[in-house]
């Protein structure tokens, strides 16, 4: 009994470890006057570390908008991920529809949906890694 214990969790752990999709990414803050113009001096996109929080796939009818930031979200929370300094990320995920935040100080951050309501949509496929940028661009003027 011991030593199939032993082997069912090497299995379940192998299995875990080859796990070989995911979603990876960079994280970017942009703020300030991005208004065009003659003498307009726009500033580069910031890599920005972030946590990043990826749930099941988040319809606008799970959750509570407040400006443009979300709480209260209905659906399963999945995975979180820190972004490094340059605003790169990379997780392991099972296959699946996935919605993608980030945390920030009024609540949680997404600005891109799909046509069906869902919030930041990204679909994770076997053995590949989705990639997904993520703009903060809460505090932008336009």
């Amino acid at each position: 009994m011991r030593y199939f214990l032993s082997f069912a969790l090497l299995v379940v752990s192998l299995s875990a470890y080859s796990q070989k999709q995911g979603l990876r990414g960079q994280v970017f803050w942009v703020s300030g006057n991005q208004m065009p113009g003659p003498e307009a001096v726009l500033s580069p996109n910031q890599g920005a570390s972030r946590e990043v929080l990826i749930y099941e796939l988040t319809g606008l009818s799970d959750a509570t908008q407040v400006g443009p930031f979300f709480r209260d979200i209905k659906t399963r929370l999945v995975a979180t991920v820190q972004s490094k300094a340059d605003g790169t990320f990379k997780i392991k995920l099972p296959v699946g529809n996935y919605s993608v935040f980030t945390k920030e100080r009024h609540g949680l951050y997404a600005n891109l949906f799909d046509g069906k309501g869902n919030i930041n949509p990204v679909a994770i496929k076997p053995g590949e890694y989705a990639w997904k940028t993520i703009t903060i661009d809460y505090d932008v003027a336009y």
